[in-house]
């Protein structure tokens, strides 16, 4: 849940980026720090690859809401079964969503799974789904057995969520992702 800092005057929100293993989780994460490493820092930050890494980690400040200044903390939730305690751990107090598809016909069923898998593990941790802000990327857009978007969105969009296209290696689509559940997450904090 998004907590407020009086004291500093910021608001944090946990926003998860969730997929199946190889959609593109990182790639994205990389890409939002390229868009946004000029404001960051002057040093270049390398992510390594790690096989075992729990999650991944990006903050991210996005402006103002009234008179706070409001952070993004975006973690990525590997797909794997190594953590399953842990993986309960990071979904807990999340603020948004974004469940990163691969486009390839070839990861439809890891696709599904994994968004099966991930309604199982927020109705077991208490989230009403339907009222946490989601976003769906359709990524690996560029991928040559790419289904179409329309095959895309009735087989995991059939609500009509917020979603967006993307090639995350390329820097394409990543920022839009952000902006979306921001938004999506601004409007569901300007409610309270």
């Amino acid at each position: 849940m998004a907590y407020a800092n009086f004291e500093t005057r910021e608001i944090h929100c946990k926003i998860l980026y969730v997929g199946a293993k190889g959609s593109g989780k990182t790639e994205n994460l990389k890409s939002i720090y390229h868009k946004t490493q000029v404001r960051l820092t002057h040093e270049p930050m390398t992510f390594e690859d790690k096989l075992n890494a729990p999650f991944e980690f990006i903050p991210l400040s996005i402006g103002q809401l009234k008179d706070f200044h409001v952070k993004l903390h975006i973690y990525t939730l590997p797909e794997h079964n190594l953590y399953p305690t842990f993986n309960m751990v990071v979904t807990r107090g999340i603020d948004g969503l974004v469940f990163v598809v691969d486009s390839s016909l070839s990861a439809l069923q890891d696709n599904i799974d994994a968004w099966v898998k991930l309604k199982e593990t927020l109705t077991q941790e208490g989230y009403n789904l339907s009222a946490l802000p989601r976003v769906l990327q359709y990524n690996k857009r560029d991928e040559p057995d790419a289904l179409t978007l329309e095959a895309l969105r009735s087989e995991f969009n059939t609500h009509g969520l917020a979603d967006v296209e993307a090639v995350a290696t390329q820097h394409l689509g990543t920022m839009e992702t952000v902006q979306k559940i921001s938004g999506l997450v601004l409007d569901e904090l300007g409610k309270s």
